[in-house]
């Protein structure tokens, strides 16, 4: 068999069964591998959906997203969403083809050659290197699958030459690594349970690394009636009805005070980035006493001075700590905290724009169903819902704001339906970004089902407009048309339909997540250059 075929095989071993990529003439011996181990393939219309599928996909489904691309173009085309891999701590493996050996670095001309194709990824992954041979790409595999399991994750990228593609070699053996995964040590859990029983008034952040650690968090929680925040990508990690989940706050004033009050914070997977903060700018205060919890020891006191810094994945720091409260019989001293939670929700200062806004969210709201996901592109209306909607389905929230690229939400979407195809799916962008990836609605035609796209249309890059009107600067390359997209969308094979009112949207909502045939929707944004 072929080196390239092989290394498939390798990948099943590691329970990979799904493969998002474009198939070239440099990788039909990946291919080849894929067609024996009879797994799925995902065929986007451009590598960078292939990059954004992957990384939804892992967001729903827990495994590693999986791209196979071909040399060079293909690759590179993925750099966008390699990077937001990395910005988010996304498990994501790169497989890819790159030069023949007797002709990489020799600027000959080649056909996909890139100068050094491992170097360009370097800044970008945990690991980029060119393998050359059966062995070293068992031990790469292993130390990444092993680096996923034990440290912060990140995107890795993988090339192979295409003429040791093709080589012959015999099946590849699985390098096993014995995998401890960091935990908080026992004197470290009876410093967080001491500084619980003096605490007053404890709070507790939880970030996109606690997911996992939803129930045991839960439980901390209401053991110790501390209210919540979460960051965004931590969204509904307790319920939002909760007495004591604050929700996506961070931004807010309100919330600020909350945390200068406390007299115990707990920061559980968290880098408390400013992209949390976003909406108002306004950074958050230097917690009094902060426990901090991270698989990244760099992130310990990054940013903020930690009282105690713990080295831990977050579930296994959650269950310890949960179970030891348990067995201390502690008692809260915090009687008014769901009182403090009331007061921070009535206290939000929302921008004129977001509550002309809220009629919108609250019909999505109304009509979405309780086992949805959704994807959330940079647009206003998704700025708003962000912080505004409620939710409470850990994970199932994609919102990449951190690398804050344009048009992710759609590929991320159908990534996430791939791994949940039973589950309904919404994508909230904007008509200006929604372009970077419209190509992906024939990726969405081909999968099916209850895919729901809402388009806020306001005829241009709306943020950036407003964002030059603010700073009193003319405005320039703002304003931009995309003419008539229920008619694009219609073309692709999907429901379309232009949405004018709250009521229409909630009820052409309804319909689309009961449809077999993904659904598109056009909202003009009341005011704009769209509503003419």
């Amino acid at each position: 068999m072929s080196f390239g075929s092989e290394a498939i095989r390798l990948l099943a071993q590691y329970d990979v069964d799904t493969i998002f990529g474009i198939p070239g003439v440099h990788t039909i011996e990946y291919y080849r591998g894929i067609t024996e181990t009879g797994m799925k393939t995902v065929v986007p219309r451009h590598e960078q959906g292939a990059g954004f599928m992957a990384d939804g996909y892992t967001r729903i489904s827990g495994k590693p997203g999986v791209c196979v691309l071909v040399s060079g173009p293909g690759v590179l085309n993925a750099a966008t969403p390699i990077a937001q891999a990395w910005h988010d701590s996304i498990p994501m493996l790169i497989i890819a083809a790159s030069t023949d050996s007797e002709l990489r670095g020799r600027n000959r001309g080649p056909l996909h050659d890139v100068p050094d194709q491992a170097g360009f990824f370097e800044q970008l992954t945990y690991t980029s290197k060119t393998v050359t041979s059966p062995t070293e790409f068992a031990e790469v595999i292993a130390q990444t699958f092993h680096s996923w399991a034990t440290s912060r994750p990140r995107p890795v990228h993988i090339s192979i030459p295409t003429d040791i593609l093709e080589m012959q070699c015999d099946p590849i053996k699985k390098v096993e690594i014995p995998v401890t995964i960091p935990s908080a040590s026992a004197e470290q859990i009876s410093q967080v349970i001491e500084a619980l029983q003096e605490a007053k008034r404890p709070i507790i952040i939880v970030g996109g690394g606690a997911l996992r650690a939803s129930s045991e968090i839960l439980a901390i929680a209401e053991a110790t009636s501390a209210p919540v925040l979460t960051t965004g990508n931590a969204r509904g990690i307790i319920p939002h009805d909760h007495r004591l989940n604050v929700g996506t706050l961070l931004p807010f004033g309100a919330t600020r005070d909350l945390i200068e009050s406390s007299d115990l914070v707990i920061a559980i997977g968290t880098e408390f980035s400013d992209v949390d903060i976003i909406y108002t700018g306004k950074r958050l205060p230097q917690p009094k006493k902060l426990v901090r919890v991270d698989i990244d020891l760099t992130q310990l006191n990054a940013g903020f001075n930690a009282w105690l810094g713990i080295m831990s994945d977050a579930k296994s720091f959650a269950v310890a700590l949960a179970y030891a409260i348990q067995r201390a019989s502690l008692v809260s001293h915090f009687a008014s905290a769901s009182e403090e939670v009331s007061r921070v929700k009535e206290q939000v200062t929302w921008t004129d724009q977001s509550r002309s806004h809220f009629p919108w969210v609250d019909a999505i709201n109304s009509a979405i169903p309780e086992d949805a996901i959704v994807s959330i592109d940079s647009t206003q209306l998704a700025y708003t819902a962000h912080h505004y909607m409620p939710w409470s389905n850990p994970g199932s929230w994609l919102a990449p704001y951190g690398l804050g690229t344009l048009g992710p939400a759609l590929p991320m979407a159908l990534g996430a339906k791939i791994a949940a195809p039973h589950r309904p799916v919404l994508v909230i962008a904007g008509d200006g970004g929604f372009l970077f990836t419209v190509q992906e609605l024939a990726t969405a035609r081909d999968i099916g089902g209850n895919i729901v796209i809402i388009i806020w249309d306001n005829a241009g890059y709306g943020e950036i407009r407003d964002s030059f009107d603010r700073a009193k600067a003319l405005r320039e390359g703002v304003d931009v048309q995309t003419f008539d997209l229920v008619t694009i969308a219609r073309g692709f094979g999907l429901t379309a339909e232009r949405i004018t009112t709250p009521d229409q949207l909630a009820s052409e909502l309804k319909k689309g997540f009961t449809s077999l045939t993904p659904t598109f929707l056009v909202v003009t944004e009341p005011g704009s250059p769209a509503d003419k």
